[in-house]
């Protein structure tokens, strides 16, 4: 019995002084995240000089690189800011960074990378990192499960980062960065003359590994519920949200597949369940490869607009953005 409260004890003791040593360290900006971090800081800039209603595109960066937010200013007459940056800090981060930007009255458009319905609580490096040094806040926003994640999945490397390898100059070159995105936050410079040998074999090394969304799928994912709680705090300020597809690069096993054809067919449905809009259809958005710049999220400036066009369609044949 003594050996069993000395064991325990000590694994107690411990971890409350690794959880001491990550947190004292946190808000300390690290490398990993200095991108991500400039590109949100400029696209609050930006908000901050629309007055009135808008239009907020909120995702990840299948949106950043794929949607022209002029486009749809000038079709539907509203300033337009694109508030997607990068699906790898995960749901809960993506919507926490919205609610800042996001105003009483504005309309949402979310055109959620697939994985992001699926996210059962499970945190990647990116999370982690953008967590502990940009936004410490969004901590005590997370579950439970969530929380001790990431204090068990940290790593001694990047708490000693933390504390020793800070970082807070502004990343002014590469193909991410505030330095390519426009006055709407679209991202720019992605033209396929910029897309250089090495961006383009990493768009065909998504052609022989094609996504398994559905198989990964499920109804009850924990991302549901962030789901539900970002809808209610939309709607206590009168904030429209349309939900709406992701671009993907095509591969026919999205067609072939049982399981895959099942969930791009009924994605749409599982939201209207909900009582939320989705408008438009998977399959609609879902182009070549030679479509695509460096990822098979990422379109070519010239597939932007003909996304964009697909969206004005949608949302036009659908009426849920008239009377705004």
């Amino acid at each position: 019995m003594r050996f069993f409260l000395l064991f325990f004890g000590s694994f107690f003791v411990s971890f409350v002084l690794w959880v001491a040593f990550v947190f004292f360290e946190a808000g300390n900006p690290t490398k990993m995240s200095q991108w991500i971090y400039d590109v949100y800081a400029k696209k609050e800039r930006l908000a901050k000089k629309i007055h009135g209603k808008k239009i907020v595109l909120v995702a990840g960066s299948n949106a950043l690189f794929g949607i022209d937010s002029a486009m749809l200013e000038k079709k539907f007459g509203m300033p337009v800011l694109n508030d997607s940056v990068n699906a790898g800090i995960e749901l809960p981060c993506v919507l926490y960074m919205a609610k800042k930007v996001i105003r009483r009255g504005d309309i949402v458009l979310m055109p959620l990378e697939y994985p992001m319905y699926s996210y059962d609580g499970t945190p990647g490096m990116q999370m982690i990192d953008f967590v502990l040094s940009r936004e410490p806040l969004c901590f005590f926003h997370l579950r439970l499960k969530e929380e001790f994640y990431i204090l068990w999945h940290v790593g001694f490397k990047r708490v000693w980062d933390g504390y020793f390898d800070k970082s807070k100059k502004a990343v002014t070159q590469g193909l991410y960065g505030a330095h390519h995105i426009n006055a709407y936050g679209d991202q720019t410079g992605t033209s396929v003359k910029n897309r250089s040998a090495a961006f383009y074999k990493e768009v065909l090394s998504h052609v022989k590994k094609p996504e398994k969304y559905g198989k990964s799928f499920s109804k009850n994912a924990l991302g549901w519920e962030y789901l539900a709680q970002f809808m209610q705090w939309c709607k206590q300020r009168d904030v429209k949200v349309i939900f709406m597809p992701s671009t993907l690069m095509w591969d026919d096993s999205y067609k072939q597949n049982p399981t895959e054809r099942w969930f791009y067919e009924h994605i749409a449905d599982e939201v209207r369940k909900r009582g939320w809009i989705f408008v438009g259809k998977p399959y609609d958005y879902m182009y070549p490869k030679e479509m695509y710049f460096n990822t098979n999220f990422h379109l070519i400036d010239t597939a932007r607009k003909k996304r964009t066009l697909q969206m004005i369609k949608d949302l036009s044949k659908s009426k849920c953005l008239n009377n705004i």
